[in-house]
């Protein structure tokens, strides 16, 4: 714990220092952030400050939550500067961070760095005020912005001022340090100084000071205090600690937050925003840079934010309870109260949802006598948890409703709150989906614990499933939702018929059908009918006055149609003005969720139009006007009945007639594009249950096609009469339904038919003689062959034709003709046609008619008069040529050319009219070789005058064809790349065909000449750079001759094998044959882009997992992957060659090879079959096999395809296929371990193919004959027919076959039994009965003996050993199933686990046989894929299996550290292989450990099986089994081992011993050290333990009769000399020779009595076993209490076994360098007073020490530091203990050389290290923790070291390693031994120069015994001159 870091480090300030590089300018904004964080243990109050207010502005969000910071509570702070004058605008600013309790300021700088070039500190310093008595403190920034290190002196003349530099002497370039300040004020006094601080060279600068102290000081613990949420009349209680720092007692008093004053607010405001302004009027400057942090932009603009919200409602809510005074210097409790105060007058607000969050400000005022007042505050708030109500049901579910049925519900709320509830309706989520009233809508005030109902009336609006919400509110609480929902259905509707047909129909005929509307619900229904999916236009209307006649078309007829759809309403014969009454006397229905009280009731309104009702005068007049005949009256009279009709129309229910007012303007074109066809009754119709009423439907069909049309019904349940009781408001009268929800199809079908009509539409004139301008009568006939009447007209007339009639509209019935009158003029020359067309009403489109006829010629005028034109080969010519008549008559002409070879006319012929009609006819050339053609064109005239006109074409170019056409340039597009080999050795791969075509009629040659060939490198270099030819072009052949009208092929030929772009130029000569002396060029440049062929597969590899299936059938295994061709380029030859034990092919009826040959095309993904060979892998178990598929294209190799088979079969193997078990004497359970070496599952079936049970003793037991007799019979006789009760037939037949067979019980039952028994009995082994002597048949005098000898005789004669036989397998197997071996399940899978092998254990079933019996099944395990196993079971009653040489093996007495290594053999006396698993049996815990047992093995020894754990004997073998470990402190060592046979059967053996500590005893008469009372304690409690210690008991023995008290004298000092402890015991019984035993067992008894003292028959131990006891037994109990203890015990043995576990030949040890190893136990002290030593006085002193064993005395004395002038040595009799072999060493007896420091005793030295821990050892010297003696040492060094201490062994222990070593002892006896008697030899010389006049001395030598106690010696005397 440090002051210093706990007050200042503690507060981590971020940037500690703000730093800005340039100037600070004028009305700019600069912003910077400050972070503070707490990471100390207590919060702390926090107040910010600046030193310029007037530029300078602090922003902290929500400051009075802030003002305490919490530990790792993170504060940030906003800072601005913007200044308005450049006087002192660079100056250094301050932002003062003040902490209370302690008081420290903390500074943070604000350093201007532009023309700074000297260290900066602050000029004034003032201290945060404080009660006198406490400490102020102020920590100073001094800030060094020089790139050079700057060293500072501080001067301080003021006593009560303190400076901390923390030895910061020097100022770090561009850095700062921290100086802290501290003043302690005495008095109320202002205190007022200065301090120099001097910066290098330059002259002191002055920092002022200054410190006010205050009287009273309070201090609260936290600024704000937060509650859990609280429910009405429940409090909650929290407490605020006050510290008084005052010296006098303080009075305090609080009060809560009140709302400023409104001029208050205002004066605030406008200073918040006059601060706003000025702060952000121009952006945040990027200038302003910190040192450790970024500028941040984000700066609060609003002063409001650093205020926090409170309540002044909140007051009633919070309490506090504060003491009246508080005295000085102390603490106190302030009690803050949150108790949530319930009034219903003044309720939160609605929209608000609990928990309600309050918060307010306690001031708190504190004065003293001074009246000094001082105020703080503490910021409470908490939330109030709303008042909890329940509602029943949460949802309510009313299943399926009709639309707008009402269903009513009852909804409870409970308040189960300790305050009164007031529960209102608040609103339905969703109104859209239903209707909803709730009542009382009042709601109710539920007081604590009662209840409210809700009464609930709801419909449906939606005809499918709905969701509701409804929400109710709780006054002061929560809102409570309750789901409503259930499935909305329709109503429905039945029509007769369903569907309406028309049947086929013709167009525009208006066609009436009628449908009947039935309502099939228990409720009323009204509906309306209208059409849907129907145009907007008037239909066209052909013939409307009967539907079944077809007569000529009247406008009139359809109005009268369409008001006869009403007609069915008026033939009742019911009065118009009689009134009807709807009733309805149906029952009422009931829904589920109704009341009985309540009437369902359906609404009647439809949304978007109400129609109204029909006018009784309108039906009544229509009734009439429709028996008169209206068209027949006069004009007068029709038109007043019209005006009449008109006025009625007018209103809304005739609307509809308005339509097809324009019917007489129509005409039979006027088709509309989107006609209205349908018209219905459209008024509402009512209808009662099982009702119907039949409606009309009209159409009028101006669409051809087969049409699935529908009438839309709209349908809604009638309402029923409000009662004066209903209220306006109810919500079922204001919500209307969606009328599509209300809506039902009627449907009907027509087919409107087009006719067919058989007519003919060429009228062929020309063999009529016919002159311009004459008429020409005809006719055309008309036939109807449809089923329809035909609609026809003349769409389009030619102008010379007319009709003789007028008539061209024209009616066909069905199966009728008709005949149009026709007339014609022709009005042009020669042959003429005039075409027209006729339109059928109802077809798409209209038909054309023809009409030809020939007209005379006569005289013409032509022009041109010649032709000269200039052509090229196969080029078209068409040159027309005008011919006039001049005559008005008529004029024929015809036309030829002299030579029609290349040239024709299209018109040959022809007539003129007289009027001045002319022709024009076109001469066509076309040439086919190049060359000079000249024609005449001969015009023969009507009366043998023939013109002719000359014609004269030149001819050019060649007729050579391409294809594809290389005129223009040849494009190869995308080729691969060839081998550089290919393109060295001139091979082209590519080759293009080029056809050459000679289309004359001329032979050609050419001869082909290459120009140059440009490569992808050489594409844009210039004209004289010099590439290597990396593209090559070519055409074959060379030379070509064309005859005429053949067909050569050149091919063009390109090869390259580098990637790009590359070009060819070649040039084509053809010479003409003819005229050898043409010649004509063709140039030609060939082109192509080459790429490299990449062929890639999908997926990169083919995994193929092969599964056996043997017996079961193969399953083929075929992959698909693809071949894909990125490039766009195809691939005629690609060939795939397979490697492996693999096929492939390329279509799926292909069959599989090893190397197949594809193509593939660009872009193509081909899919390839790969198939598994299976016969080329059967013999492969577990394998992996490799193959790919080599793909070799463009004769290159590509990327290849991996293939990789997993041949995956499962191998079971039995782990003991020969299972030798051994009888328990009672069936059990073993199980047979199979483990899957395989890499499949492997499913499995156990098949057991023998059972034998053999006798294999050597003579049978008759007594267990008898009692396996007597077994049988019990067992048969306790039978039971339960079996009947069995359903299965099966198992009651199996299990009624097992009972006896005969239920009444009579006296031969048993006689019956016992033959049973004895048939089944196996004797052919058993030498049991012995043989009958013969007995002549004269001799019948027979004793009963030989009597009951034949019986059995006889019995055994007609022994039947296969009587099992004779029932059924299974019956059999049911039956005796606990008398065979079996599995317990026949089947199953061993599975791998992470595909590693995979192990399952079978549960096998073991019988009890009887001893001496063998029985052997033998198993069959037969594996899906894998190969079958055999299990054989041999089940054995033996007696013995194995035998221990000896059971009980004693250790001896040994050391506890020493290892033994013990041997057992072990003996199989049975002739079957047996296989041991040896474990150590440890007892179980005598009570339940509740922690981990702590490790004590190396306490009470441990037992280690060196040899495998796992043991197998062969029959009659033997075997040894070798156990090593320790004795530990076990004084009776015990540890059991268990062999388990075969897992079935188990045997044991013991080791036993005592293992001992060895330790050093005191014979000379020292003085012990006093002993504590604890210890006195602790001995008399492990003497109790020592006097009852069972182990100790084991080795002791009471005297059976009372010797005389003389003798036991004697013996006992007789028997002392034999042995006095363990060492007599050391070797174990095994290793001692037998004819030793009797000696060994005489000598252990008279060792015991050495122990023995028998006085009053009472035990008592000898002395030194006594000691050895307490002292182990005190040790242990050190160890299991102090575990730490117990780890420096193991690293003693460690260290131990690492010494002994050297291997090889290694030096023996010298004792100078051997480390004697103490374990951590210490007996107990003696004291050493040598009394006054005079000074430089040799003193010469002895100790007797004796060594008590078993063990080697190895030892050692040392002291904690070197003494001078006391040397010590070890000695004893050499003759006595040669073989031994002991060694000493010893401090040799020199002058120290560097050794200068006094001694000190060890209590001196305990002052010393209490001031300095260096001065632990008494020296100071290479006792640095980071070096540990690794560094490179002088001579003088290592001499000093050694003389300080010479003892820097690896010891254990780290304060050993320092202790200085005077003399040791070793011994080099490889074996145990004790009774050493050693004494230690010392000399004393105290020199002047080390000790003084009366100096104590008193210092501990520790006699140190290797792997024992450390016994201390108490060194005492007193220095005297």
């Amino acid at each position: 714990y440090s002051e210093y870091s706990n007050m200042v480090e503690s507060l981590h300030i971020s940037p500690r220092l703000m730093i800005h590089k340039k100037c600070f300018r004028v009305n700019n904004t600069y912003g910077l952030s400050l972070n503070i964080k707490n990471s100390g243990l207590f919060p702390r109050l926090i107040k910010l400050s600046t030193d310029s207010p007037e530029d300078t502005s602090i922003s902290i969000p929500e400051m009075e939550l802030h003002r305490y910071l919490e530990t790792d509570d993170v504060l940030d702070v906003k800072i601005w500067i913007r200044t308005k004058s450049k006087r002192d605008i660079n100056r250094r600013r301050h932002i003062f961070i003040e902490s209370f309790h302690p008081n420290i300021i903390f500074q943070v700088p604000i350093i201007v760095l532009d023309k700074l070039t000297d260290p900066s500190v602050s000029d004034s310093v003032t201290f945060p005020s404080c009660v006198p008595g406490n400490m102020s403190h102020f920590e100073l920034i001094i800030f060094n912005p020089t790139k050079e290190r700057v060293r500072v002196r501080y001067r301080n003349t003021n006593h009560g001022l303190e400076i901390n530099t923390n030895n910061r002497d020097v100022l770090p370039p561009e850095d700062y340090v921290r100086i802290l300040l501290s003043i302690v004020p005495k008095r109320l006094q202002l205190y007022k100084g200065f301090f120099n601080v001097k910066f290098g060279v330059l002259p002191p600068k002055p920092v002022l000071f200054q410190f006010t102290p205050k009287s009273m000081g309070v201090y609260l613990s936290l600024g704000n205090m937060g509650f859990c949420q609280t429910k009405f009349s429940r409090e909650e209680i929290r407490s605020v600690i006050v510290c008084n720092e005052s010296p006098h007692e303080v009075i305090v008093a609080g009060e809560f937050y009140k709302e400023p004053k409104p001029e208050v607010l205002e004066t605030d405001s406008s200073i918040g925003d006059d601060v706003r302004d000025n702060s952000f009027a121009n952006k945040i400057n990027d200038e302003a840079i910190s040192m450790h942090s970024v500028l941040l932009y984000d700066f609060e603009d609003d002063k409001s934010v650093e205020q926090v919200p409170y309540q002044v409602e909140a007051t009633k809510h919070f309490d506090f309870i504060v003491p009246n005074r508080i005295a000085g210097q102390t603490s106190a409790e302030i009690k803050l109260i949150f108790r949530p105060s319930y009034d219903p007058n003044d309720p939160f607000p609605e929209e608000e949802e609990p928990p309600y969050f309050y918060r307010t400000r306690i001031n708190f005022c504190f004065s003293d006598a001074e009246e000094c007042i001082e105020s703080h505050f503490v910021v409470v708030f908490g939330e109030i948890g709303g008042i909890e109500v329940e509602v029943h049901p949460k949802i309510i579910d009313f299943r399926k409703v009709y639309l707008g049925e009402e269903h009513c519900a009852h909804i409870k709320i409970l308040n189960v709150d300790a305050v009164p509830a007031a529960v209102t309706f608040k609103d339905c989520l969703e109104p859209d989906m239903a209707g909803v009233r709730i009542s009382p809508m009042e709601g109710y005030l539920l007081e604590p614990c009662t209840r409210g109902i809700f009464h609930l009336s709801f419909y449906s609006l939606v005809p499918n499933r709905f969701t509701l919400t409804l929400r109710f509110k709780v006054q002061n609480g929560a809102y409570q939702k309750i789901t409503l929902k259930g499935t909305g259905q329709q109503v429905q509707l039945r029509t007769f018929p369903q569907v309406v047909e028309f049947g086929s129909i013709p167009m525009a005929v208006p066609q009436k059908r009628y449908m009947l509307l039935m309502n099939p619900l228990a409720v009323p229904i009204t509906l309306q009918v209208k059409p849907t999916d129907d145009g907007e236009e008037t239909p066209l209307v052909l013939n409307i006055r009967d539907s079944t006649e077809m007569l000529p078309i009247t406008v009139r007829d359809p109005i009268r149609h369409l008001q006869t759809v009403h007609e069915d309403l008026q033939k009742k014969g019911l009065d118009p003005f009689e009134k009807i009454d709807l009733t309805e006397d149906l029952p009422d229905a009931l829904s589920v969720h109704s009341f009985q009280t309540s009437d369902s009731i359906y609404s009647l309104e439809f949304e978007e139009e109400v129609m109204e009702p029909i006018p009784q005068m309108a039906s009544h007049l229509l009734t009439h006007l429709k028996k008169q005949k209206i068209f027949d009256k006069s004009e007068t009279d029709r038109r007043v009945i019209q005006e009449a009709l008109v006025g009625m129309l007018n209103t809304k229910y005739f609307s509809v007639f308005s339509k097809h007012n324009n019917y007489i303007f129509m005409d039979w074109n006027a088709i509309p594009s989107d006609p209205r066809e349908v018209y219905c009754d459209n008024e509402i119709i009512y209808l009662r249950p099982n009702t119907g009423r039949s409606i009309t439907i009209l159409l009028i069909p101006n669409k051809v096609g087969y049409y699935h049309r529908s009438l839309s019904v709209r349908i809604c349940p009638a309402l029923q009469p409000q009662g004066p009781e209903s209220s306006e408001d109810h919500p079922v009268t204001r919500t209307l339904i969606k009328s599509e929800f209300l809506c039902s199809k009627l449907w009907f079908e027509y087919n409107c038919v087009a006719p067919e009509i058989i007519w003919s539409n060429m009228v062929d004139l020309t063999q009529r003689t016919i002159y311009a301008g004459e008429e020409y009568e005809f006719d055309m006939h008309f036939s109807n062959r449809s089923i329809v009447g035909a609609f026809l007209h003349y769409d389009v007339i030619p102008a010379d034709m007319s009709f003789r009639d007028g008539t061209w509209k024209f009616f066909i019935e069905s199966g009728m003709e008709t005949m149009a009158r026709c007339a014609v003029a022709f009005r042009s020359l020669g042959n003429t046609r005039l075409s027209g067309l006729i339109k059928i009403v109802g077809t798409p489109h209209s038909f054309p008619f023809h009409l030809f006829g020939n007209v005379l010629p006569t005289e013409i005028r032509i022009t041109p008069t010649y032709v000269h034109r200039r052509l090229n080969v196969y080029e078209l010519s068409k040159v027309h040529f005008y011919i006039d008549n001049y005559t008005p008559t008529h004029t024929k002409l015809s036309m030829r050319l002299k030579d029609i070879t290349y040239q024709y006319l299209t018109l040959r012929g022809g007539a003129l009219a007289p009027t001045g009609q002319s022709v024009y006819t076109t001469l066509v050339s076309l040439f086919t070789d190049p060359d000079l053609y000249q024609n005449t064109l001969f015009i023969d005239l009507q009366f043998d005058h023939i013109m002719m006109l000359s014609i004269t074409f030149l001819v050019e170019g060649v007729p050579l064809y391409f294809e594809p056409n290389i005129r223009e340039g040849f494009d190869f597009g995308q080729l691969y790349t060839n081998t550089r080999e290919q393109f060295q050795d001139g091979a082209y791969t590519h080759r293009r065909p080029v056809k050459v075509i000679n289309k004359g009629h001329r032979a050609y040659r050419v001869l082909i000449i290459r120009l140059n060939s440009f490569g992808p490198e050489v594409a844009g270099s210039p004209a004289c750079a010099i590439h290597a030819l990396t593209a090559r072009f070519d055409m074959e052949p060379k030379n070509l001759y064309l005859r005429p009208s053949c067909e050569e092929q050149v091919d063009i030929l390109a090869s390259s094998y580098v990637q790009g772009h590359a070009t060819g130029d070649f040039l084509l000569q053809v010479i003409d044959q003819k005229y050898p002396q043409r010649k004509h060029i063709i140039r030609v440049r060939v082109t192509a882009d080459f790429v490299e062929c990449l062929l890639a597969w999908s997926p990169k590899q083919v995994n193929f997992n092969y599964k056996r299936c043997e017996p079961l059938k193969q399953r083929s295994y075929v992959e698909t992957p693809l071949l894909v061709n990125p490039c766009a380029v195809p691939i005629d030859e690609v060939t795939l060659q397979v490697s492996g034990p693999f096929r492939i092919k390329e279509l799926y009826e292909s069959t599989f090879e090893k190397e197949i040959r594809i193509s593939i095309d660009g872009l193509e993904r081909k899919e390839i079959f790969v198939v598994l060979n299976r016969g080329a892998i059967k013999q492969l178990f577990c394998r992996q096999m490799d193959g790919k598929i080599n793909v070799f294209a463009v004769g290159k190799q590509l990327k290849s395809l991996s293939l990789r088979v997993a041949i995956l079969v499962p191998d079971v193997v039995i782990l003991q296929p020969d299972l030798v078990l051994f009888d328990r004497g009672k069936p059990y359970h073993s199980s047979v371990n199979l483990v899957n070496q395989g890499c499949l599952p492997a499913e499995f079936k156990w098949k057991r193919l023998q059972t034998t049970e053999t006798f294999i003793g050597d003579e049978d037991d008759p007594n267990g004959i008898v009692a396996d007799l007597l077994s049988q019979i019990i067992r048969m006789l306790e039978y039971d027919f339960s079996c009947e009760s069995e359903l299965n037939m099966s198992k009651r037949y199996q299990e009624c076959r097992c009972q006896f067979r005969r239920a009444i019980e009579n006296g031969d039952m048993i006689l019956e039994i016992l033959d049973e028994i004895i048939n089944d009995l196996e004797l052919s082994h058993r030498p049991l009965l012995y043989q009958m002597a013969e007995v002549p048949d004269d001799n019948r005098n027979q004793s009963s003996t030989s009597l009951v000898r034949e019986t059995i005789d006889d019995i055994l004669a007609r022994l039947h050993i296969d009587s099992s036989d004779q029932w059924s397998d299974p019956s059999s197997e049911y039956c005796f199933a606990n008398r065979f071996i079996y599995f317990h399940e026949k089947r199953g899978t061993v599975d791998l686990v992470d595909s590693q092998p995979g192990d399952l254990q079978c549960q096998l079933h073991l019988p009890h046989i009887r001893r001496g019996f063998e029985m052997r099944v033998v198993f069959e395990l037969a594996v899906l894929g894998g190969r079958t196993k055999k299990l054989t079971v041999t089940l054995v009653n033996l007696v013995q299996k194995i035998k221990f040489h000896k059971d009980n093996t004693y250790l001896g007495i040994k050391p506890w550290y020493e290892s033994f290594d013990a041997v057992v053999r072990v003996t199989n006396v049975t002739k079957y292989p047996l296989q041991l698993v040896l474990v150590e049996v440890k007892p179980p815990p005598s009570k339940p450990l509740k922690e981990p047992k702590q490790d004590r093995r190396l306490v009470d020894g441990f037992c280690k099986l060196m040899t495998s754990d796992m043991m197998y004997l062969e029959p009659l073998a033997v075997d040894q089994i070798r156990v090593k470990g320790i004795l530990g402190f076990s004084e009776s060592f015990r540890h059991s081992f268990g062999a388990v046979i075969n897992n079935s059967d188990s045997t044991y053996f013991w080791l036993k011993g005592q293992g001992v500590m060895p330790m050093l005893g005191m014979s000379s008469p020292l003085a012990t050290a006093p002993l504590d009372p604890l210890e006195v304690e602790e001995e008399y409690r492990l003497l109790q333990r020592v006097y009852h210690y069972e182990i100790f008991r084991t080795i002791t023995e009471e005297d059976e009769e009372q010797p005389h008290g003389g003798e036991e004298e004697n013996q006992q000092e007789d028997k002392v000399s034999i042995s006095e402890d363990f060492s007599q015991l050391s070797s174990s019984d095994e290793d001692m020779p037998s004819q030793r035993q009797a000696q060994h067992d005489l000598q252990l008894f008279r060792m015991v009595h050495t122990y023995v003292m028998v006085n009053n028959n009472q035990e008592l131990p000898h002395a030194t076993v006594l000691r050895q006891l307490l002292l182990a037994e005190r040790y242990l109990q050190r160890l299991c209490s102090k575990p730490e203890l117990y780890t420096l015990h193991q690293q003693v043995y460690q260290s131990h076994q690492k010494m002994h576990k050297a291997t090889g030949y290694k030096q023996p040890a010298m004792v100078k360098h051997f480390t004697v190893q103490p374990i951590p136990c210490e007996q107990h002290g003696f004291i050493l007073d040598l009394g006054p030593l005079a000074r430089n006085t040799l003193r010469r002193f002895e100790l007797k020490l004796h060594f008590f064993g078993p063990g080697k005395l190895i030892a050692a004395a040392r002291t904690t530091v070197r003494i001078p002038g006391l040397y010590l040595d070890f000695s004893l009799t050499e003759a006595q203990h040669a073989d031994k072999k002991f060694s000493f060493w010893a401090e040799k007896c020199e002058a120290l050389e560097y050794f200068k420091d006094k001694y000190r005793n060890m209590f001196e030295r305990m002052i010393d290290a209490e001031q300095d821990p260096k001065l632990k050892h008494a020296h100071s010297f290479d006792l640095d923790k980071l070096v540990k003696h690794q560094r490179d040492l002088t001579p003088k060094d290592r001499r000093l070291i050694e003389e300080y201490y010479n003892s820097l062994n690896p010891s254990v222990y780290p304060d050993h390693k320092h202790n200085f070593t005077l003399a040791k002892v070793f011994s080099g006896c490889l074996s145990n031994y004790s009774g050493v008697d050693v004494t230690v030899v010392g000399f004393f010389k105290p020199e002047s120069c080390f000790f003084e006049k009366n100096q104590l001395v008193e210092d501990h030598i520790f006699i140190d015994l290797h792997m024992g106690p450390t016994l201390p010696i108490l060194l005492r005397g007193v220095i005297v001159s």
